[in-house]
């Protein structure tokens, strides 16, 4: 949106009651100027508008307003001939659009703490200036893009939706991913579209593992991003291995000599990492001697990637006691991602 020409909030719902309007002359080949029901949904509507934008600021509104106004007086005069009848339900009217402000400001006020808070929840920055600024323009969509390093090579950028729903009330769609590698410019076009309200909505740690290709688990359900194998829109494919897929991590661990192990709440802080997706550090012993290594779930082969201190992968640890491994169709159900264009 150029900065030079900010949003005319009344002239969109303006375009809204007009497109309402057509929609009623489609039906029912009536116009306002010929139903008086429809002519005095109108005038309701305007005497809405201009109450609610009365205070605005922006030029171009106030420009709105002024023929706005004029075409309430026409209106009126036209359903009501009569000018004691004008007065009596102009007061009548202002009093009812003050009422119908204050209780659309609350459910205004509900609808930003419940997105604020959600976009929170899932681990994203303040972004409630920014929110607060483009609920307040009443556009049908929009967006709000965020990047920031994780590291000095690793590069990751956000992309959240918003949009009206039925209620019109703005609701977070989803947000699209992308992580950038400096040092492996292959995979700079790591990116994924997380769709909101589903049972697997990852926090934003989660996230980021996944686009560095590891597993997270959720709902007793491992997910992991296919980086070799897209639909035919080229967007990645997100596997799933259900819980029947019998990957026990838990038994996976303590295949391994791990220091952790001896010690309950280190061993349930292990799991809740490799849960999440992270590459942990732990302490192998070899040889009666401690070994510093990095871990990661590895769910597909029921393992462990291990890796020293130097990050360099040097083994896959699993459990000799899993089961054997259920055919591919019937545990791996991939997820197709919607890229937003």
């Amino acid at each position: 949106m150029n900065p030079q020409f900010p949003v005319n909030r009344v002239e969109m719902e303006f375009s809204q009651w007009k497109a309402r309007e057509e929609r009623f002359n489609t039906l029912f080949s009536i116009t306002a100027a010929e139903n008086k029901s429809l002519l005095a949904e109108k005038l309701r509507q305007f005497d809405r508008i201009r109450t609610k934008y009365k205070s605005s600021k922006n030029v171009e509104e106030q420009h709105t307003l002024q023929i706005l106004k004029m075409e309430i007086h026409r209106m009126s005069k036209q359903l009501y001939p009569s000018l004691i009848s004008r007065i009596l339900r102009k007061i009548i009217t202002s009093t009812q659009n003050q009422l119908s402000l204050r209780s659309e400001a609350k459910k205004d006020e509900r609808n930003f703490n419940s997105l604020n808070e959600e976009v929170q929840r899932i681990g994203f920055p303040d972004l409630s200036e920014k929110l607060k600024n483009l609920i307040d323009k009443e556009q049908e969509n929009f967006s709000i893009p965020l990047s920031y390093y994780i590291n000095e090579k690793e590069k990751i950028t956000h992309t959240l939706s918003f949009s009206k729903n039925a209620e019109r009330h703005f609701e977070l769609d989803g947000f699209k991913s992308s992580m950038q590698n400096n040092s492996a410019p292959e995979d700079s076009s790591r990116e994924y579209y997380f769709k909101n309200g589903q049972e697997r909505n990852f926090k934003l740690n989660e996230v980021y593992n996944l686009l560095s290709g590891r597993s997270v688990e959720h709902n007793q359900s491992w997910f992991q991003l296919d980086f070799n194998d897209r639909d035919a829109s080229g967007n990645y494919h997100l596997k799933e291995f259900r819980n029947e897929y019998a990957y026990d991590l838990e038994k996976t661990l303590k295949s391994i000599p791990l220091k952790e192990i001896s010690n309950t709440y280190e061993m349930e802080k292990l799991k809740h990492a490799l849960r999440q997706g992270d590459r942990v550090s732990a302490v192998l012993i070899k040889n009666g001697r401690e070994n510093q290594i990095y871990i990661e779930a590895n769910p597909q082969f029921r393992s462990l990637n291990i890796y020293d201190r130097h990050f360099r992968k040097i083994q896959t640890a699993s459990s000799k006691n899993q089961a054997a491994p259920f055919p591919k169709q019937s545990v791996q159900r991939r997820i197709k991602s919607k890229i937003q264009q």
